[in-house]
C-alpha cells in the first residue's frame, strides 16, 4: 500500500501534463494570422485578445483551453519570440473583437447577428 502512495503524486503530475498536452493540441490557430484579416499591428491584436480574455473570464470559461503564449526559437536570426496560439473558438472570438473599422470584423459581426436573429424567429 505504501508503494501506491509513493507513486500517487507522480501519477497526478503525469496526468496533469497529459491534460495540458491535450489542451495545447487544440490551440492550433496562430493569432499572427489575423494580420491577413486586416489587423494592422501588435496593439490592435493585443486589445482584441484582451477583450476576448475578458469575455471568457466573465462567462467562466477556462482561458487556458482557448489561449496560450508559445515561445518560438528562430535559429537563423538567433532570437526567441512569443506568439499567441488559440483554439478555433478563441481565434474567432479575437477576430470578432477587433477594430470595428476593420471590414472583416464588421462582416463577421453582421453574419453572427443575422444568424442569431434568424434563430430567434
Amino acid at each position: 500500500m505504501n508503494t501506491l502512495a509513493i507513486f500517487e503524486p507522480r501519477l497526478k503530475a503525469v496526468l496533469e501534463a497529459f491534460g495540458e498536452a491535450l489542451i495545447a493540441s487544440d490551440l492550433s490557430y496562430s493569432l499572427d494570422k489575423l494580420r491577413r484579416y486586416g489587423f494592422s499591428g501588435d496593439q490592435e491584436l493585443s486589445l482584441a485578445v484582451k477583450r476576448a480574455l475578458q469575455i471568457c473570464a466573465t462567462l467562466g470559461l477556462d482561458t487556458r483551453k482557448h489561449f496560450r503564449y508559445i515561445y518560438i526559437v528562430d535559429l537563423a536570426e538567433r532570437c526567441v519570440y512569443r506568439e499567441w496560439r488559440a483554439s478555433k473558438f478563441g481565434f474567432y472570438l479575437v477576430l470578432c473583437n477587433g477594430n470595428p473599422k476593420n471590414p472583416f470584423v464588421g462582416a463577421l459581426q453582421m453574419e453572427m447577428l443575422k444568424e442569431f436573429i434568424s434563430n430567434l424567429e
